[in-house]
């Protein structure tokens, strides 16, 4: 692989937005010829990009990019040589599962061997900062490094990609849950804690607890975010989360399906709605997405819940 000359930038502002059938920003960091298979990029997922992408063996040299990027291989391993900054080449595998982190900067030169599919999740560099802050942690340069096994990023990229591909979405307060628990992860793999900072912890006070409660209620029936919970708290959203599962021993997305499901048993009750009607007016994607939510905490379907009570 030969030295690169010259360098690109890459903004995630126009990574976010492309359009369907557009290349993607993300084939900046793709190791050889690439086709994107998946793409959140039309989605309303906040601070974070997921794709698929089926790469062949070739090579990349002279990229940089201004967002974190958390790649992993699928059903088969990568085998690739990358530079370091040294100059020096190094030969790695990463088997299915494993993680390969490049964070924001340059992207080192590499060289593919073999044919792979990736699962690739860029995350805004002021959305790991926001969080680092958050969770105490000082902020220190990162490196690239590959063949890195951490199972709750492992298991967080697997639910996205699955939400991705999902032909009944669970809505964007179950998508922000998972992207800050994985940047939470991230920041954490390396990041030294201030421990200053972190004992100066707090409690969600009982009356901002209720305003979200009613804001949560009083929006049932729409696509909740965490970003709004956590501004209708007046904390940040790694903050907010946090204060929250300490005060009700739940997230605020299962604190949701919760209160859609109790509501949902409600109107199944009265009888004078459709099962998709009322699956509508609590929020939940399809009637699908209740049904799912149905079987798994009550062991029945809806129809079934409305005939036995």
């Amino acid at each position: 692989m030969s030295a690169a000359t010259h360098s690109h930038q890459v903004p995630f502002t126009v990574l976010k937005h492309h359009p369907s059938g557009c290349a993607s920003p993300l084939l900046a960091i793709a190791p050889g010829p690439t086709q994107v298979l998946r793409s959140s990029s039309s989605l309303s997922w906040k601070g974070i990009l997921v794709e698929r992408h089926l790469s062949l063996p070739g090579q990349r040299s002279g990229a940089s990019m201004d967002c974190h990027v958390l790649s992993m291989p699928v059903d088969s391993s990568s085998r690739f040589t990358y530079r370091r900054p040294g100059g020096e080449f190094i030969s790695t595998l990463n088997r299915p599962g494993t993680i390969m982190i490049t964070p924001a900067g340059p992207v080192p030169d590499m060289q593919l061997q073999e044919q792979c599919e990736w699962v690739h999740c860029a995350l805004e560099d002021s959305f790991t900062q926001d969080i680092a802050h958050d969770l105490g942690y000082a902020a220190t340069p990162r490196a690239f490094r590959a063949g890195i096994r951490e199972k709750s990023i492992q298991r967080i990229l697997g639910l996205l990609i699955e939400e991705l591909e999902s032909e009944r979405p669970t809505g964007r307060l179950y998508v922000d849950s998972l992207a800050q628990a994985l940047a939470a992860r991230y920041v954490q793999l390396e990041l030294i804690p201030d421990c200053k900072r972190m004992r100066q912890t707090a409690r969600l006070a009982p009356r901002i607890l209720n305003r979200v409660r009613e804001k949560i209620e009083a929006n049932l029936d729409a696509d909740l975010s965490l970003q709004s919970l956590a501004e209708e708290s007046g904390y940040s959203r790694a903050h907010f989360l946090r204060l929250f599962r300490e005060a009700t021993g739940l997230t605020p997305h299962q604190y949701v399906l919760s209160l859609r499901l109790k509501r949902a048993q409600d109107q199944l009750k009265q009888k004078g709605s459709s099962i998709i009607d009322v699956a509508a007016s609590c929020g939940f994607s399809s009637q699908s997405h209740m049904t799912s939510l149905f079987r798994q905490r009550l062991e029945m379907t809806p129809g079934e819940y409305r005939r036995s009570a």
